[in-house]
This record gives structure tokens, sequence and C-alpha cells, in this order.
């Protein structure tokens, strides 16, 4: 298990790999985690990392404190810091692995940044304990799974502060509840807690505050343990880009995934270990 990175006020992000979860935690709990541009490239840096890991199956994020992510902080706005986050330095290659070049491409304009956890190959999960608003909201949106905090609130903010709907929220809201719940929510500008976002089907499930970062885990420790990495990468690729598609594209892709899988040793191994009555084992080979 990797080390968890020391949880001081100068390290504004928290890393650690857990049976084969990397957990990315926010570390302002004094700002509500409320995010610096500095703060949010280290952020993307951190999904890129646990997306090139080969150790890492699924990515877990959640906030440290009463807070997942108050937003942007207001203090860098008209300052001009928020306009000094240049684009990342190229990394140098990385060992190919599974995933890379699975399922319909998702990569077709950015892999770093903002929809760096769409277009990771990897299940992310957001573990939402507390005020989710603004571009906090926004990423937790950009995870394929949410559970929330019964204290967990949510806001997208943008309407009161003269700006539209930021970074493909409005993309992505109406995909998720619709475009009449949508607009609710993005016209008013309103807070609505956890028990409202799992009626909106916002969130998977709401559990009591103490329970939340417990069940996400073991949740995703599941999933890192019991389903095969390029499985899973196959699947969300579908997930994601299904809309874009018509159902024959859908078909005719899933089918040709489903023709390179067979010729897979982790295809042979659920097979194995389904008529052994056993866990798997993949290895993503």
């Amino acid at each position: 298990m990797t080390p968890p990175s020391p949880a001081t006020e100068t390290t504004p992000l928290l890393y650690r790999v857990d049976e084969g979860v990397a957990v990315i935690s926010f570390n302002r709990p004094d700002k509500l985690n409320a995010l610096t541009p500095e703060m949010l490239n280290g952020f993307f840096d951190l999904v890129q990392r646990a997306s090139e890991d080969v150790d890492v199956r699924v990515i877990l994020i959640t906030g440290e404190g009463r807070g997942f992510s108050a937003g942007l902080d207001l203090s860098v706005i008209g300052t001009g810091v928020s306009k000094s986050a240049a684009p990342p330095t190229p990394a140098a290659p990385t060992v190919k692995q599974w995933g890379d070049e699975v399922g319909p491409n998702l990569q077709r304009y950015f892999k770093h940044g903002w929809n760096a956890l769409i277009t990771s190959r990897k299940p992310t999960i957001a573990a939402v304990n507390g005020a989710a608003f603004g571009w906090g909201f926004i990423l937790s949106l950009h995870c394929d799974i949410r559970f929330a905090a019964e204290s967990a609130l949510f806001n997208a903010t943008f309407a009161r502060l003269g700006v539209p709907a930021e970074k493909g929220i409005g993309w992505l809201l109406p995909r998720l509840i619709g475009i009449a719940r949508a607009a609710d929510l993005l016209y008013t500008a309103r807070r609505f807690n956890g028990h409202e976002a799992e009626r909106l089907g916002l969130v998977n499930q709401v559990l009591p505050d103490a329970e939340l970062m417990p069940h996400a885990l073991s949740y995703a420790k599941q999933i890192a343990a019991n389903s095969a990495p390029r499985s899973l990468a196959a699947m969300k690729a579908q997930i994601w880009s299904a809309g874009d598609d018509c159902y024959d594209q859908a078909f005719a892709a899933a089918d040709h995934e489903q023709d390179l899988a067979v010729l897979t040793q982790d295809f042979r191994e659920g097979i194995t270990s389904l008529r052994e009555k056993r866990s798997p084992h993949f290895t993503g080979q």
C-alpha cells in the first residue's frame, strides 16, 4: 500500500493506494477544500498518476474535514493567479497497460484536465462528505459513481455569479438527471442536500457521515478485487460514449470488444473461477 501523503497545512492534496484503490483527498479543511488553480492542476496530475499506475484499478475522490470542495477559492478571482496555471509538461512515455486502447475513443480532445476523470480508463468514485459547490460540484459529476454523506450539500452556484454552466456541466447534468431537473438546479442555483440528490438520481446512495468513507472504500476495493480491469476499461468507455452513438453503433462496438475480450487471460480466469466457485484473480492480461 502506498503510504498517504503527510496531512499538513502545506499539503493541499493527499494521495494513497490501498488494495488497488487510489484515494485522492482535497486537504484544505479550514477552507472547506476550496480550490486554487495550482491545487486543481495538482489534482489532475494525481488523477493522471493513478490512471497510469498498473497497480491502481479504481480512483476514489473525497475531501478532508467537513467539505468535499467548496469550489474555486474566490480570493484568487481578479488577482491574475487563475491565469497562471499553465498546461502540464508532457510526461515521459509510460508502459502501456490494459485499457490504453480499449473501447470507443474517449480522448478525442483532452485527456488531462477537467475531463481526466472521464477519459481515465479506470472507474472513478466520489465520496461527497460535505459541501460540494461550484467547481467541487462539477468534479463530483465527472465521476462515474457518487456516494454522499447525510451532511452533504450540493450547489451549482453559477447563475448567482453571472457565469454560464461551467466546465461541461451543461452537458453532464441533463444526461444524469434529465433536462427539467438540470434546469431547476442550474437556473435557481439553490442548495440541496444528499437526500434530494439521491431522489434526483444524482448520487447512488446517502450514508450516515461516519459510514461514508468505509462504505465507499469497501465498495471500491470490491470492484478492484473482483472485476477484470480490461472489462472495466471497456465498460467505462461504452458508458460515456453511448450518448453520442446510435444503437447500431453501440451494438457493433460491444461485439468488437467481446471478440477481443474472449482472447484474454482474464476471460479464461473469469470462466475458470466461476466453475471452481472461487474469487477471480485478474491480472489485466
